[in-house]
């Protein structure tokens, strides 16, 4: 007889479905860049993942990518980098190679708007065209795909990953591979294995001295579309209403460089301000006229908890219905706006697992150059806490600034084939703020496919051993601005 939480030991047949060489789990923005790096470097490649697109937070989230451009808080800074962006784009891009590809096939093919056509600091996207080139990419490279399936457990020997357990319509397989690479956002496969981690704010987080509360994670949200929305008429509003209009912190637009923006056709985000009150919707236009994309309510929970997750989507279902009613009735230019798409929940913090180097806040504004740095980025902290001298975005940080990504965070402790990429990489939370945006996610999964694809053409089965070298030159060959 079964008692309510007890548990239950089950001896389970399961099939070999497949041997590959690199297996990714996830098929975000992380995921994808990590399966194509890997297959483009001559590895049999299979990228697991449980819905039937591709594209995580770009497509399903409704989150654009950011950033590929040094970030310069003072205005001035901005606006001349902004005319640098469009003379001499490599002087302020900080992203290359598989990643600026890709942005630029966004661009070239109308499926995202950047600014002169050039990646600046945000890229929006047509959510359904990005899933297709996303298809194509992938077939392009020769990556097996394995969709609507769960990387639900691993197969261990010693503290070696051998396999993937998935699980979908056809039952539960497995999936044997030589390298791993744990893209899931959360870090299933590596929980999976043993591999240590810490929820939300951690131990070495400098704010734990000053009262944040470790296990505190960043709230989840999520982005919504709106359609049949008058951009210009909303413009001219503001223009008329300046008092309404408040800068993206990290975008940095004034309303006039906005307005430019979006009257050339380029990516234009505005703030804007609903009463005396702090409170703001964020509005980013689209490829498409007439929708537009806005961000952010939001709900505090662990996104690793299912009871969470559940009510999280029930109270912002809610929370989405009624800012757009306050935006009908209160935003010239959206009286007639409806609804397009309320995507499931974006869950950005969660489990932060422990690599062979945990980058931190320190390292990332300080810019240390690490021996394995595998790329840059460029996003200022977005998590809260924050270390007192880093509270204002406008000051605080160098002028024209960008950080290093050291490999050996991407690397899981103890597991010798094992990789993790995104937002779950071995990172304090303070850091994770830097990390977690879109860029930085692409960039850590082009590096970790290429090292793994590496590894398996040398014949090793620790990632450890690769020269970093050989990786160095791979990026490099690969366009990768390190």
């Amino acid at each position: 007889m079964l008692e309510l939480g007890g548990t239950v030991t089950m001896t389970v047949e399961t099939p070999v479905a497949a041997e590959v060489d690199v297996l990714v789990a996830g098929g975000g923005t992380a995921g994808c860049l990590a399966a194509l790096a890997a297959a483009r470097n001559g590895a049999c490649v299979m990228l697991v993942e449980r819905h039937g697109y591709l594209g995580g937070m770009v497509t399903a989230g409704n989150a654009g990518l950011t950033m590929f451009m040094k970030f310069s808080g003072d205005p001035e800074e901005h606006a001349a980098d902004q005319e640098t962006l469009r003379e001499r784009p490599l002087d302020v891009q900080i992203a290359g190679g598989i990643t600026k590809e890709f942005a630029d096939r966004l661009i070239s093919s109308g499926a995202g708007i950047g600014n002169f056509g050039q990646a600046g600091s945000y890229i929006f996207t047509s959510s359904e065209d990005t899933k297709r080139l996303l298809f194509d990419m992938m077939e392009e490279a020769g990556v097996q795909l394995r969709l609507h399936s769960w990387a639900a457990d691993v197969l261990m020997e010693g503290d070696t990953v051998r396999g993937v357990v998935v699980e979908s319509k056809s039952g539960r397989q497995v999936i044997l591979a030589k390298m791993a690479i744990d893209a899931t956002g959360d870090g299933d496969l590596c929980v999976r294995s043993g591999v240590p981690f810490h929820l939300g704010v951690t131990p070495d987080d400098i704010t734990v001295k000053d009262g944040a509360k470790i296990g505190e994670m960043h709230a989840m949200g999520v982005m919504f579309k709106a359609g049949n929305v008058d951009l210009k008429t909303t413009f001219g509003w503001l223009t008329e209403n300046p008092n309404r209009f408040a800068k993206q912190p990290f975008a940095r637009f004034t309303f006039a460089e906005a307005k430019a923006h979006f009257e050339r056709g380029d990516m234009a985000t505005i703030n804007i301000l609903m009463d005396e009150t702090p409170r703001r919707f964020q509005v980013y236009n689209l490829p498409t006229p007439g929708v537009v994309t806005l961000c952010c309510p939001s709900f505090s929970g662990d996104g690793t908890n299912v009871e969470d997750l559940t009510r999280a989507e029930v109270v912002l279902a809610g929370m989405v219905d009624r800012w757009l009613a306050n935006m009908r009735a209160n935003v010239p230019g959206f009286e007639g706006a409806f609804l397009l798409d309320c995507p499931e929940i974006g869950v950005r913090e969660t489990r932060h697992i422990a690599g062979e180097h945990v980058l931190n806040i320190e390292d990332i504004y300080k810019q240390v150059d690490f021996p394995d740095s595998i790329g840059r980025g460029s996003h200022p902290i977005d998590t809260r806490p924050r270390p007192a001298w880093l509270q204002d975005p406008e000051t605080s940080y160098p002028p024209r600034w960008f950080f290093h990504i050291p490999f050996r965070s991407l690397i899981a402790k103890e597991r010798p084939n094992l990789m993790v990429v995104g937002r779950c990489m071995s990172a304090t939370h303070e850091a994770f703020g830097c990390i977690r945006p879109t860029v930085q996610c692409m960039i850590t999964g082009e590096a970790a496919g290429t090292a793994a694809a590496l590894s398996v053409g040398k014949g090793l089965d620790d990632i450890r051993a690769l020269p970093f070298e050989d990786l160095r030159n791979a990026l490099t060959d690969q366009g990768v601005l390190l």
